[in-house]
């Protein structure tokens, strides 16, 4: 067997020593186009990374190994269990979990399969979006709203749930469409199958439209965009696999029970989405004041949560903080 790490920098002598045993596993940071001849694909960072090189694989239809830092929705294993999982996978002792994906099409062009959602929002924020929605070319309805979000059960635990949609379960073959803060209290989340056609027509606002594929790819729409079922992402499950609820309730229980701030909490999550990041940083994405940053850093460092580093960055020493690893 053959196989490819894509490995974020920052980790890369960490997973260098650990594939020093398994000689048919390369490594790189950068994924090339050119992925034939390797029979599965491993990806190490954080979701941020994990997402951004899905995106780059959208027509590998091989199995993809994750890996990331403590409990995620999307990682395969933690980083700490690199090791064992490579074991499993030579010996062909593993599952595969095909993950679904949304296939977008936007003014004639196939977008980045989307692993989370797929989210409608004029460009300009305090801006409302008009638009009529379909499902198999049946008119639902009209609407008035800040955005629309349509969701993966994956993603279903993400953007799709701060907006009031339902956590679904991993398995289940449906998707989620959730207005965002319609201007009409008829408008609520609706389930479909995973076979629909779902199209968005109609789009109408005093700013540009556009769509968002997993926060992280922005395209301009015109004024109709076609959602369906893209190829599903074959991931690879070792151990124990937990639906997206089961793990949803686990990450909920053990922020609960840590005796954190929700600076703090806000903090860890965003180092977990963006991996490392300098204070300045952490102030500008979350837009908490300095010293709610410092002190919530000072919690998260002294409860063993995240690490502070000196790294290099182009000629510059800067310290950055991350989370630190801890076992599934």
């Amino acid at each position: 067997m053959r196989g490819l790490l894509v490995t974020m920098p920052s980790v890369v002598n960490e997973v260098k020593k650990i594939i020093d045993d398994y000689s048919s596993f390369s490594i790189v940071t950068e994924l090339n186009d050119d992925v034939s001849g390797y029979d599965v694909i491993g990806i190490v960072g954080t979701d941020k990374f994990i997402i951004m090189n899905l995106h780059k694989l959208n027509s590998w239809e091989g199995p993809v190994l994750t890996v990331g830092f403590g409990l995620s929705f999307l990682n395969s294993v933690d980083i700490t269990n690199l090791d064992k999982a490579l074991s499993t996978i030579m010996s062909g002792n593993y599952d595969i979990e095909e993950i679904l994906r949304l296939s977008v099409n936007a003014k004639g062009k196939k977008l980045p399969n989307a692993i989370n959602e797929v989210a409608i929002f004029p460009a300009r924020s305090a801006i409302t979006l008009e638009y009529s929605l379909y499902v198999n070319n049946e008119y639902l309805w009209h609407d008035v709203a800040d955005g629309l979000i349509i969701s993966t059960p994956t993603g279903s635990t993400a953007y799709a749930m701060s907006a009031g949609g339902p956590l679904i379960h991993s398995r289940a073959q449906v998707f989620e469409i959730v207005p965002v803060n319609s201007t009409n209290l008829a408008r609520v989340p609706v389930i479909v199958p995973s076979d629909s056609i779902i199209t968005i027509r109609d789009l109408i606002s005093r700013s540009r439209v556009e769509v968002i594929i997993d926060g992280s790819i922005r395209t301009y729409v015109g004024n109709e965009v076609k959602i369906t079922s893209g190829k599903p992402l074959k991931l690879i499950r070792v151990g124990e696999v937990s639906s997206a609820i089961g793990r949803y309730e686990k990450k909920i229980s053990l922020l609960a029970n840590m005796d954190l701030p929700p600076s703090a909490k806000f903090i860890l999550k965003i180092l977990e989405y963006e991996g490392q990041l300098t204070q300045k940083e952490i102030i500008e994405k979350t837009m908490l004041p300095s010293r709610t940053v410092r002190n919530a850093l000072s919690i998260l460092i002294r409860k063993g949560l995240i690490q502070r580093q000196v790294i290099i960055r182009g000629n510059k020493e800067v310290i950055v903080y991350s989370l630190k690893s801890t076992g599934q």
